[in-house]
C-alpha cells in the first residue's frame, strides 16, 4: 500500500475514533462511574466489535446486507433497539451516573466481564462503526495489490486509534471521577448521554442500503 493512502487511512481511523459517538459516551461513563479498570475492559469489548465489523466487511457480509432487504432491516431494527433500551436507562436513571444503581445505593462493582460484554454489544450497534466498515474501510483496499496484508494493516490501524482514543476518555473521565458524581452533575450527564443515545437509536433506524 503506498504511503498517501495509509496516512490518509490513518487521519481519517484516528478522526472517526475520536469523534464523540456510543463507544465514547459508554468509555466516558465507565470511567466516572466505575474507574479506570472498567472502562478499559468496555474498550476491550469495543475493539472486539471492530474485529467483528472489519471481519464481516472482509467477508463481503456487506454486500449480502445491501442486497438482502430483509435481513438488513433486521440488523438495523435490533442495533437500534439496543441503543435506545441503553439510552433509556441513562435518560430515566435516578441513581446517579450508574444506571444499575437504585436511589443512590449501589450494586457494587460490575464484572470485567459484563464491561467487556456491554462495550461489545455497543461497538456492534454503533451507526458509526457500521457506516465506516460499511462504506469507508472498503474504499481503500487496492484490489490489484495482495488483500490480507492490506487488511491486517487497515485493521490494525483502526483498532490502535480506536483504543488509544476510548483510553484517553476514560482516563479523563476516571481523573474528575468525583466531580462527574455530584448530583446535579450527574443528572444533566444522564439526560444528555441518554438523549445521544437514542438519536444514535434513531440515526441507525434512518440508514439506507
Amino acid at each position: 500500500m503506498s504511503i498517501q493512502v495509509l496516512l490518509a487511512y490513518a487521519l481519517l481511523t484516528w478522526l472517526t475514533a475520536a469523534t464523540p459517538g456510543p463507544a465514547v459516551l459508554l468509555a466516558l461513563r465507565n470511567g466516572a462511574t466505575r474507574g479506570f479498570r472498567a472502562g478499559l475492559f468496555s474498550t476491550l469489548g469495543n475493539q472486539l466489535g471492530l474485529l467483528l465489523l472489519a471481519g464481516t466487511s472482509i467477508l463481503g457480509l456487506g454486500v449480502m446486507l445491501h442486497a438482502s432487504p430483509w435481513l438488513f432491516t433486521l440488523v438495523k431494527w435490533m442495533g437500534a433497539a439496543y441503543l435506545v433500551y441503553l439510552g433509556s436507562r441513562m435518560l430515566f436513571s435516578r441513581g446517579g451516573l450508574d444506571p444499575d444503581s437504585a436511589e443512590g445505593d449501589s450494586k457494587g462493582p460490575a464484572s470485567d466481564f459484563r464491561m467487556l460484554r456491554l462495550g461489545l454489544w455497543v461497538s456492534l450497534t454503533n451507526p458509526k462503526a457500521i457506516l465506516f466498515f460499511g462504506a469507508l474501510f472498503p474504499q481503500f483496499v487496492q484490489t490489484d495489490q495482495p488483500l490480507l496484508p492490506q487488511f491486517a494493516t487497515l485493521v490494525g490501524l483502526s483498532v490502535c486509534a480506536s483504543t488509544s482514543c476510548l483510553l484517553a476518555y476514560v482516563w479523563l473521565a476516571s481523573r474528575a471521577r468525583r466531580w462527574l458524581q455530584r448530583p446535579h452533575t450527574a443528572l444533566w450527564i444522564n439526560r444528555v448521554a441518554g438523549s445521544a443515545f437514542i438519536g444514535f437509536g434513531a440515526v441507525l433506524v434512518g440508514l439506507r442500503r
